[in-house]
C-alpha cells in the first residue's frame, strides 16, 4: 500500500512524533510511505531510510497579507494535489483537523482515499464557529476518520460510525520501553506541559503548598516552558516555596526523571489525549489527573490505575497526592495497573490497528 501523511512540519511535538513512528512502522512492514509537509524536510525524530519526505513549501506566503495567504493556501493545496498524484498514493492522512481539510481537497476526484484525524479537543481547541463548521463539513467528505477518544468521535455525532474508528495514541516515546519502576521512588512530585493557563499549574502549586508541611521532604518539579512562567514563579515565591517547587524548563530526558517520581500530576482543564499522562502511567508512576475533557478517563480506572479528580478542585488534588504518598500499598497497586498500558498502547499494537484500518479503507 502507498501511504501518505500530511503535516505542517516534522519538528518536535506529539503529532510529529506520532507521524514519524507510524511512518516508520508502515515502511518496515512493506508499505511505501511518503510524508508531505508544508515546510522543510528535516525531521526532529529519526526516520527510517525507506520513508520519503516532500515539501509543499511556497516560500514567503505565510508572511504575506491576508488575501495573499488565501491564494497561498490554494497554491499549497494544488502543490499537495500534484504530489499526491505523482506519488500515486492509495491514501493520504491529514494529521490534524486543518491537515484533514487539505487532504480532502487534494484528493477529491482522484483515486486516493483521504483519512482525517482529530488529535485535539474539538469542543475547545480552536473551536470558533467557522472552525467548527469546517471541521464537520470536511468530516463528511473524508473516506475515513481516526479519533483518539470516544468523546472526540461524539463531536461529529457518529453519523459515519461504521466507517470511522477510535484508535488511542500509542506510547511513541521509545525511551519509555527501556525504563522500569525503581526499587525506591524519590520524594518528588512531577508534572509536565506547556506553562499555559489551561494546564492549571497554578492550582497544582497551591495544592502542593497546602500539604507541604505534611510532606516536608518532597519537592514538586514542573517541566515545560510557556507564557505563564513568570506568573507561576511569582506565585511560588509568594508562597515561600522557591526551594521546593522547581520550574525545571524543558528537558529531552525529563521522562527518565519522571520515572523515579512518587506521583505524577495532570491538572489540566482540558486535553486532547495527554501523552505525558499516558507515558507516566505506562512507566508505573502513580498518577493523579483531573477528569477533564478529554482522555484521562479513557486511560485511568479511578482508584485502580490512578486517581481522577474534578476539574479545578485543588482540595481533591491535595488529598489525592497525600493518599498516594502515605499509602505505599495503594501506590504500588496504581503502579502495577498503570503499567498495563505499556502493552495495550504499545507502538506495535496501535500501529497494527492503524494499518488494518487503512487496508479496510
Amino acid at each position: 500500500m502507498k501511504i501518505g501523511f500530511l503535516i505542517k512540519d516534522l519538528s518536535s511535538g506529539g503529532a510529529e512524533r506520532a507521524t514519524v513512528s507510524l511512518a516508520n512502522y508502515f515502511a518496515l512492514h512493506g508499505n511505501d510511505v511518503d510524508i508531505i509537509t508544508f515546510k522543510g524536510t528535516d525531521s526532529f525524530y529519526p526516520l527510517e531510510d525507506e520513508v520519503s519526505v516532500h515539501s509543499a513549501d511556497l516560500g514567503e506566503i505565510e508572511q504575506s497579507a491576508s488575501f495573499k495567504r488565501l491564494f497561498g493556501s490554494i497554491g499549497r493545496m494544488m502543490k499537495i494535489r500534484k504530489l499526491t498524484k505523482s506519488l500515486r498514493l492509495d491514501v493520504l492522512i491529514g494529521m490534524s483537523f486543518a491537515m484533514t481539510w487539505y487532504a480532502v481537497l487534494a484528493t477529491v476526484f482522484t483515486k486516493t482515499k483521504s483519512v482525517g484525524t482529530e488529535r485535539s479537543n474539538p469542543y475547545r481547541y480552536k473551536a470558533s464557529k467557522i472552525n467548527t463548521f469546517l471541521r464537520k463539513l470536511f468530516y463528511y467528505f473524508t473516506d475515513g476518520y481516526v479519533f483518539q477518544t470516544r468523546r472526540a468521535a461524539g463531536f461529529f455525532g457518529g453519523k459515519k460510525s461504521d466507517r470511522d474508528i477510535i484508535i488511542p495514541n500509542a506510547i511513541f516515546n521509545e525511551t519509555v520501553y527501556s525504563l522500569s519502576p525503581p526499587a525506591e521512588r524519590k520524594k518528588i512530585i512531577c508534572a509536565t506541559g506547556r506553562l499555559i493557563k489551561l494546564k492549571r499549574f497554578d492550582m497544582l502549586i497551591d495544592s502542593f503548598a497546602s500539604i507541604a508541611d505534611k510532606i516536608p521532604d518532597y519537592t514538586l518539579f514542573i517541566f515545560g516552558e510557556g507564557e505563564e512562567k513568570d506568573a507561576l514563579q511569582g506565585q511560588i515565591d509568594s508562597l515561600g516555596l522557591s526551594g521546593r517547587i522547581i520550574l525545571a524548563g524543558t528537558d529531552p530526558q525529563a521522562v527518565k526523571f519522571v520515572n523515579h517520581a512518587s506521583v505524577f500530576v495532570l491538572s489540566s482543564d482540558f486535553e486532547g489525549m495527554p501523552n505525558a499522562l499516558l507515558e507516566a502511567l505506562a512507566m508505573g508512576v502513580p498518577c493523579v489527573s483531573t477528569r477533564c475533557e478529554m482522555g484521562p478517563d479513557e486511560l485511568i480506572e479511578d482508584g485502580e490505575s490512578g486517581i481522577l479528580i474534578d476539574v479545578g478542585n485543588g482540595e481533591q488534588l491535595s488529598q489525592a497526592m497525600l493518599r498516594i504518598i502515605e499509602d505505599p500499598e495503594f501506590s504500588r497497586k496504581l503502579s502495577e495497573n498503570g503499567r498495563k498500558l505499556l502493552k495495550t498502547h504499545s507502538i506495535e499494537s496501535i500501529s497494527r490497528q492503524w494499518l488494518d484500518y487503512l487496508n479496510r479503507i
